[in-house]
């Protein structure tokens, strides 16, 4: 899969941020240059806004690795137009609908940010050429209530100071009548819309895309962790059912496989130690045939000593080259697999090895385990 495709896909597919507030909200400080507020906590969710050096945020919450912020006027906030009703000022809009959910754009590809509840007041923002509420494919932008978080890395703030947040107003509701006391019933949830359903279906099965061609890599390249988080998402915030119960299939699946994956890259590990280790001993041996051998020296009792010379061109025998005695008779002939004794013509040598008598030939051949050269007083 292309990496255009995939990035595009865990941008469709960022989540909403699901840590409650703290008991003890604190400033922050952000310490970097150009910081992006995300919708999430993970690097999945998109950018929705850029903080500068010194901007200072309320902190509500951490998750992950990063903390979870009130979003700053600045940032992008909006609200579907069918549930909200615009006030005589133009400004200000009431909600209308039950749990209405907060975006970061004005449309449905990505989860909510947060929610309002009906009854709830929200400040449109205002756009500069026509003097009306910023509105766009069907949604109205507002500054964003004390209800819209985002999240911002850790590394990226430091603390400040504590904070005292005021608690964020419910809706008034009107209060039931002393004489017919009537119990509280709980209000009916938002159906989702059919785009939306249609929206999350397209990018589960974008997932699933993703998860088949992950699979396809060689198992050393394999890496489930992102899409096993994002199946996550689906699990814990699904607007359809069927889909909740799909991802959390998936992330059986994913965790078997990951597995089996570990195993196959142990086994292929180990397979690489060893091809390794026995590459290390070719070479080490080959190494050591190719270093000169030096034979030892000191107190020995020689089988024979005397004077190499050669065989003649016109001799018969397996020898390349023959020992001679001080009057110049043939001892041996001799034969030395381990070196060339052509490089000891002449010299007076002392010889240890083992004496091989072959029919048809005229000397014995002694075949040289051990040749020192030795000096007068050694030839004495």
């Amino acid at each position: 899969m292309k990496a255009a495709i995939t990035l595009l896909t865990l941008l469709f597919l960022a989540a909403p941020l699901c840590a409650q507030e703290t008991s003890t909200p604190w400033i922050a400080k952000v310490n970097g240059d150009s910081v992006r507020l995300r919708s999430g906590p993970s690097l999945a969710h998109p950018p929705m806004h850029v903080l500068a050096k010194g901007d200072e945020l309320t902190v509500v919450g951490e998750k992950e690795g990063f903390v979870i912020v009130r979003l700053p006027s600045s940032a992008p906030c909006w609200v579907a137009a069918e549930f909200v009703a615009a006030a005589a000022d133009g400004v200000t809009y009431a909600v209308n609908g039950e749990k209405v959910n907060l975006r970061c754009t004005p449309d449905t590809r990505y989860f909510p940010i947060g929610q309002v509840e009906k009854g709830a007041s929200l400040k449109a923002v205002m756009d500069g050429q026509t003097g009306k509420a910023a509105a766009e494919n069907g949604f109205v932008k507002v500054s964003p209530p004390a209800q819209a978080t985002g999240a911002v890395s850790k590394e990226f703030v430091e603390r400040v100071r504590d904070a005292v947040v005021e608690p964020v107003a419910e809706p008034a509701t009107e209060a039931p009548k002393a004489e017919a006391p009537a119990p509280k019933a709980e209000k009916p949830k938002r159906e989702p819309t059919q785009a939306e359903f249609d929206d999350e279906r397209k990018a589960f099965t974008t997932l699933e895309g993703m998860l088949r061609e992950e699979l396809k890599k060689p198992a050393t390249e394999v890496d489930l962790t992102g899409i096993r988080k994002l199946f996550e998402q689906f699990k814990e915030l699904a607007l359809d059912p069927k889909v909740s119960e799909k991802a959390a299939a998936h992330i059986e699946r994913i965790d078997s496989t990951v597995k089996l994956i570990d195993a196959e890259k142990d086994r292929l590990a180990r397979e690489a130690a060893a091809k390794q280790a026995e590459l290390d001993r070719i070479r080490a041996e080959a190494n050591r045939k190719d270093e000169p051998k030096v034979e030892p020296k000191g107190p020995v009792e020689y089988l024979a000593t005397g004077t190499i010379g050669s065989t003649g061109k016109s001799a018969k025998t397996p020898a390349s080259h023959r020992l001679f005695d001080a009057d110049g008779k043939v001892v041996y002939d001799l034969r030395w697999d381990k070196g060339d004794l052509g490089k000891l013509m002449g010299s007076k040598v002392g010889i240890v090895g083992t004496v091989k008598q072959y029919e048809g030939w005229p000397h014995k051949v002694l075949v040289i385990e051990r040749i020192d050269v030795l000096t007068e007083d050694e030839d004495k």
